[in-house]
């Protein structure tokens, strides 16, 4: 096989352009005409013999087919989307029916213009998900040609733009509906506590809508990259030549492998945020409301949009931070990249300290209580300050960051737990690897029960629910900054295994690997963010619920109580076996051409039917499995309620919030441990694995151990994002909307209380 070398300066002549454009036959390609030009200047060119062509010697040039293959993927990535609008409104549509029969009386009319405008945001949202995250892959390998730093702002910017995009829709269309509730319930004329919690009840509205079109956009994409993945990974990682002119495994094929990639990590952890966002911001209008002072107070809108305000003038700060991003260079692209990161967390965090103390003087009383309205004694707090306040802020973001550094700790391939993982399996016990996650998820799980136990004890005893609200803003308050760092590492590992694939010349493909081997042990920054804010958020929600209960209804030490606990872990272990179950269905059937054959035009023909109709019928299969799984568990919340009432639900919610802690956090410590442990052996000489012409033996059964642990963690754990958040805040969000359900007095203990008219 001929191949022509690489000019000494990584980049190809004019000269050599324009023979490439003489006899690559490109007039088809006019619209691609530039980025092919650019690709054909860094990407190698090779005379191969093809056996499926009758033995013919041709030319094989990774420019066109690096070109196609980021349209195909982009188009794919974006399809998805679109195929995805119309079963997003018919899911809001249906979750009327289930539930408009149980909604609390006034509050009907309010609640579904809350959840039009908030399946429109996450709409929004989703479009610019799909759409970044599709279509600049080939972007970042042209930007490595400038060099690091070029490489590093690009993608930050990719990133940063998302998360501004997300906050800006949601909080645009949070603004809408609360001046639109406003109106609605006359506040100008009379403004009352019992409107207010009305008005918390149309913002719940607008918070389901995100997330029951969620379960479309995000839960729906997520079952899809990682039933994918469970198809192909094994396939793609045992090949030792991961190459578009392979022979052996079909490009199809290896650009689902990116696909897969794409959507399972970037697409759904930047949902996760927005819906915590949102989530963030309408918990304090639901839990607020229970102040008599601040609904009395003209102050009350900025009491209420009080998270909203922090994050938005937090968003200005960091836009002043992103200009500092490269603030410190080094000749070495990982300890460029790593320090970089670094120091754009720190400087965010300093920055938050005094947005707290300053956004709270402006925005909450001296002095207020938390009473509710006839309330039970048990959640009510006296004599909360804005200094208490200020200090649960506080100590939300600092528990942030203890987290932040202890799993990064656990997880990271430059620190002891993992490099020991990968040194602890051997060709005797392949399985070791396996065992080691598990040992390190359950370890690690200590630390940060303790920690999050710590945090929510605090934060209850200075303020109460109130405290627990605050908390979670300190927690998600640098999501503006967490959020560009974790892109920097997603798509510069999807660049990275494009340019392996293109065979791009070594100089830009090494820089890539680079700043991805630096990066990617700071993706799971934005998993303990969105994770542990998402735990808080939903004691809060709880907190919502048992204010609205009225007297005192909190048994969970008695038999009823106990069993709404065990519900409640029913109810988690039931979706995420229908979610495991749904992967493994759709990941049955793999009917692609795996193996090449055939002339190349035909071949190229092919490979775009393949993917259409792969598209049409997988994404299909996974919105099915996901609407059904969004059924089956609303309609196990509303039995409970129905026949238990509120001597059940105080432990429902219990039971809810603790599975979901324990599952949430296991899931980021062993899947992350084995991705980055699986990712330290492939790039790296190690005692176990060393070949002479290959830095990866992939035919070892070591490496396989490796790559089948990491396939059930993606399929078990969803260790590419977070399992069951859309579920934790969905679930404990319903239980306050309908809270005549819930707290009513249950079948099974009188009569249920009849839903109110209106």
């Amino acid at each position: 096989m001929e191949v022509k070398e690489d000019q000494e300066n990584g980049y190809r002549d004019d000269e050599y352009i324009d023979k490439f454009l003489a006899t690559a036959g490109v007039v088809q390609h006019e619209t691609q005409r530039d980025i092919i030009i650019q690709n054909a200047r860094i990407c190698e060119e090779q005379l191969i013999l093809r056996e499926y062509e009758q033995n013919t010697q041709v030319h094989h040039r990774y420019a066109i087919e690096l070109t196609e293959s980021c349209i195909q993927i982009s188009n794919f990535v974006q399809d998805v989307f679109y195929q995805q609008i119309p079963y997003a409104l018919g899911i809001l549509v249906l979750f009327v029916v289930l539930v408009i029969y149980f909604m609390p009386e006034g509050t009907r009319i309010g609640f579904i213009v809350g959840l039009m405008f908030g399946g429109l945001a996450i709409t929004i949202v989703s479009w610019g998900a799909f759409y970044f995250a599709g279509s600049c892959l080939n972007k970042i390998i042209l930007q490595a040609v400038a060099g690091k730093k070029e490489l590093f702002d690009y993608m930050y910017m990719q990133g940063f733009g998302l998360i501004m995009l997300a906050m800006a829709v949601v909080y645009f269309l949070f603004i809408i509906v609360y001046f639109i509730f406003r109106s609605m319930s006359e506040l100008e004329k009379e403004q009352t506590q019992e409107k207010l919690l009305d008005m918390g009840i149309h913002c719940c509205g607008y918070a389901l809508g995100i997330i029951v079109a969620g379960f479309v956009y995000r839960e729906s994409t997520s079952i899809l990259a990682r039933s994918i993945f469970n198809s192909i990974d094994g396939l793609i990682k045992t090949d030792k030549n991961l190459s578009f002119n392979n022979p052996y495994i079909s490009q199809p094929t290896k650009i689902l492998y990116v696909i897969q990639n794409v959507l399972a990590t970037q697409v759904t952890n930047i949902l996760d945020s927005a819906i915590c966002i949102a989530a963030l911001s309408v918990a304090a209008f639901a839990m607020l409301a229970n102040s008599e002072e601040i609904a009395k107070e003209n102050i009350t809108w900025r009491t209420l949009l009080s998270p909203t305000i922090y994050l938005c003038v937090n968003c200005f700060c960091a836009v002043v931070i992103q200009m500092l991003k490269t603030i410190y260079y080094s000749d070495e692209t990982v300890r460029f990249t790593k320090v970089n990161v670094q120091l754009q967390i720190l400087f965010c965090n300093i920055v938050s300290l005094f947005i707290f103390g300053l956004m709270t003087t402006l925005t909450y009383l001296k002095e207020f209580n938390m009473k509710g309205k006839d309330s039970s004694e048990s959640v009510q707090k006296s004599t909360i300050t804005q200094q208490t306040i200020i200090y649960c802020c506080i100590l939300g973001q600092f528990t942030n960051l203890a987290l932040l550094g202890l799993v990064e700790w656990l997880t990271s391939h430059g620190c002891q737990p993992v490099r020991n993982m990968a040194l602890s399996s051997c060709e005797r016990v392949p399985t070791q690897s396996s065992n080691f996650s598990s040992y390190l998820g359950n370890i690690g799980q200590i630390f940060v029960v303790l920690t999050l136990g710590i945090l929510i004890a605090a934060a209850h005893g200075l303020a109460g629910y109130a405290g627990l609200l605050a908390a979670g803003c300190g927690f998600l308050i640098n999501i503006m900054i967490i959020v560009p760092i974790y892109f920097i590492g997603s798509q510069s590992a999807d660049a990275y295994k494009l340019c392996l694939a293109a065979h791009v010349q070594q100089g830009i493909t090494d820089r890539i690997y680079r700043v991805s081997w630096a990066a990617r042990n700071y993706m799971i920054y934005l998993k303990i963010t969105n994770g542990g804010a998402a735990v808080l958020l939903a004691l809060v929600y709880m907190g919502c619920s048992l204010y609205l209960m009225k007297d005192e209804t909190n048994p969970t030490y008695d038999f009823i109580g106990v069993f709404g606990i065990l519900y409640g872990f029913m109810v988690m272990y039931l979706v995420k076996g229908l979610t495991i179950g749904s992967i493994v269905t759709i990941s049955k059937e793999f009917y692609l051409n795996i193996y090449e054959s055939g002339v190349a035009a035909e071949i190229a023909k092919s490979n775009t039917e393949q993917l259409d109709n792969y598209r049409l019928n997988k994404v299909l299969q996974s919105l099915v499995w996901a609407i059904s799984i969004f059924v089956v568990d609303t309609i196990a919340l509303l039995g409970f309620g129905y026949f238990f009432g509120k001597r059940g639900t105080p432990g429902l919610l219990m039971g809810i919030v603790l599975i979901s802690l324990l599952q949430i956090f296991t899931s980021i410590i062993q899947g992350t441990s084995i991705k980055n442990s699986r990712f330290y052996i492939e790039c790296m000489k190690t005692q176990l694995i060393s070949l002479a012409d290959d830095k990866v033996n992939k035919k070892s059964k070591t490496y396989h151990a490796y790559v089948y642990a990491d396939m059930e963690s993606t399929v078990q754990q969803e260790s590419t994002a977070i399992p069951l958040i859309v579920y934790l805040l969905y679930n404990t969000i319903v239980i306050v909307a309908l809270f005549p359900l819930f707290g009513g007095v249950g079948d099974l203990f009188g009569a249920a209380a009849p839903p109110a008219s209106g």
